[in-house]
């Protein structure tokens, strides 16, 4: 066979007729965007859920966690007290020194007891606060 010469088209070759799909009516689109518009506001919910389990369950090992290193602290607090108290007694007796450590701890407390006020008062809520217009 030549290159020149002329194949006939076999049957298969001939495009298939092609029938334009079928457009939904309005009320059938809009229909579909309301069906969409749920299945977003699901997933949306479902999201957020999941971001709340996420969320509660980090806080609630955050707090088991927290909790174990408080009462750890605390304990070493303890330990520390004692020590000193221990450590001065020799020096300047036992009632002594209970006094100076109590009193020191007492004056650190007070000191970041008031550094904790003076900051928590620079928080503002307004929704919290009252309003000065309303009460004229």
């Amino acid at each position: 066979m030549k290159i020149d010469e002329h194949q006939d088209k076999a049957p298969d070759d001939v495009p298939p007729t092609v029938e334009p799909p079928i457009e939904p009516t309005a009320g059938e689109q809009v229909s579909m965007v309301i069906e969409d518009l749920r299945e977003m506001i699901h997933a949306e919910m479902r999201y957020h859920r999941s971001r709340l389990d996420y969320t509660r369950h980090v806080f609630r090992w955050a707090f088991r966690y927290g909790v174990m290193a408080a009462f750890a602290l605390s304990g070493a607090s303890i330990a520390l007290v004692i020590g000193l108290v221990l450590t001065l007694s020799p020096l300047i007796g036992p009632l002594g020194a209970t006094l100076v450590v109590t009193l020191s701890f007492a004056i650190i407390g007070a000191i970041f007891g008031l550094q904790a006020r003076k900051w928590m008062r620079k928080v503002y809520f307004p929704e919290m606060q009252k309003n000065v217009d309303d009460l004229t």
